[in-house]
Formats: C-alpha cells, structure tokens, sequence
C-alpha cells in the first residue's frame, strides 16, 4: 500500500511538472503612451497639478526596451530592466509651479521624463507543459528624473530613487506546439510616513513558438501612484500600449 502511495505521488509530480527550459531570456519592445499627472512641489509649497498630454504634450507613443532573464525550473529566479525617456515642449496656459521654478502663462517650456525600473524576483513554476504558473515575488529599483525649463527664468530638475517589494502571479496555456497564450499581473501597496505608494504591472501576451525560438505580440499595463506629503510630490501616471517580443530558452 506504502509502494502503491509513493508511486501515485510520484506520477503526479512528473504531470504537475512543466516541462519548461532551464534559461529563458527574452526581450521587447513596449509602444507605450503615457497619461495622469504630476505635480511637484518644494518646502511645504504645492506644485501645480499638470496633465502629461494636456500640459506637457506628451501625446505620441515611446519606444521601451525591456530585457528579461530567467533561471531554473519549478524554483525560478529572474531579473528585468526597462527603461524609458520621454520629451515635449507646450506653451502652458496658466501660471505653473514646477519644483522650485514659477513658469509664467504663455511660457514654452521644454521637459522631460526619464525613469528606470531594476527588478529581481523568484517565482513558483507548477503544472503540465500545456497549462502552468504559479506566485512569485521580488523587489523593484526605480529612478524617476523629471525636468523642465524655459528660456524665460531657467531650468530646475527632481530626480526621486525608491525601492519596494512587490509580488505577483502568472499563468501560461499552450493549446498547440506552437502557441502559447500567458497572462501576469504583479504590484504592491503602502503607506508610511509621508510616503503612499503603489502600483500594478498586467500583461497579456500570444507567442509563437518554435523548438528554443519564439516571438510574439501583447498588451502591457503600468499604473504608478506616488504620494509624498513632506516635499510635497504627487504623481499618478498610466503607461499603457502593445508590446512585441523576441525570445529564446533551453
């Protein structure tokens, strides 16, 4: 009975086990247009809230190229880095506090948007090759730099650096050998202090796949809200658009 026990547990290990590649790398490049707004202050006094399409004329999409690498089966460890930087220049309508920098109405004033996102997780891989995922869980590095300037009183700049964990889950289905449809939705949320901040990472992808190669189209959503109260800075930003993918595992 012992016997007949191990080997049923045994046999459904080896079903539950994806039969996935020890490396994968991938990488893509992110269509994506931004949206929210923004708003920074210093020593205690508001920024003027501005919308990044509207007052900043950030309208077009941004070309974001990202990398990805993962190592392991079943006990995965991986790594990510995307960065973005994005520029306009508008004539504003009204006056603008940005930093520590008064613009006047009428002024045209050149900014810009530069960020960096470092990340590092480790995640559960489970079930058959045609239809596995599992939690996984990491920390996120980001640098946010934001400018602005005009001709008329100068130029001021705002870099903010944070870390904060994050955890997340995915799934992965194959209906065919050479079809795969995946879907991950990652984020965090806090508040101490001064600070609130939280953010969501969903993506939706189709690959095609063939033997170590595959490539692919998708869909990648970034909602950032960050609060905090002592400069003070606010900023709720969307980073949305279609995504293309090249990849290779073994």
């Amino acid at each position: 009975m012992k016997k007949l026990l191990l080997a049923a547990c045994a046999a459904f290990a080896l079903a539950a086990a994806p039969a996935q590649a020890w490396l994968e790398v991938e990488g893509s490049w992110w269509f994506m247009k931004p949206s929210g707004n923004l708003a920074l202050g210093i020593d205690g006094l508001e920024g003027t809230t501005l919308d990044v399409q509207d007052d900043l004329g950030y309208g077009g999409r941004i070309g974001v190229p990202d990398a990805k690498i993962i190592l392991g089966k079943y006990v995965e460890f991986g790594a990510e880095f995307f960065q973005f930087n994005m520029s306009a220049e508008n004539t504003i309508n009204r006056d603008v506090r940005f930093h520590d920098l008064v613009f006047p109405v009428s002024a045209d004033v050149s900014s810009s948007l530069d960020a960096t996102f470092v990340r590092g997780f480790v995640r559960i891989n489970v079930g058959p090759d045609w239809l596995h995922g599992g939690v996984y869980g990491g920390g996120q590095y980001m640098d946010l730099d934001a400018k602005a300037s005009s001709s008329l009183i100068g130029a001021t700049e705002k870099d903010e650096k944070t870390g904060m964990p994050y955890v997340g889950a995915f799934l992965v289905g194959s209906p065919t050998d050479w079809l795969a449809l995946r879907g991950s939705v990652c984020g965090f949320k806090s508040s101490f202090g001064d600070i609130d901040v939280r953010f969501v990472d969903v993506e939706l992808s189709a690959l095609l796949t063939f033997d170590w190669f595959y490539t692919g189209a998708g869909y990648r959503y970034i909602s950032i809200h960050g609060d905090d109260s002592s400069y003070p800075i606010t900023a709720d930003l969307k980073l949305a658009g279609p995504v293309v993918y090249v990849g290779m595992h073994w």
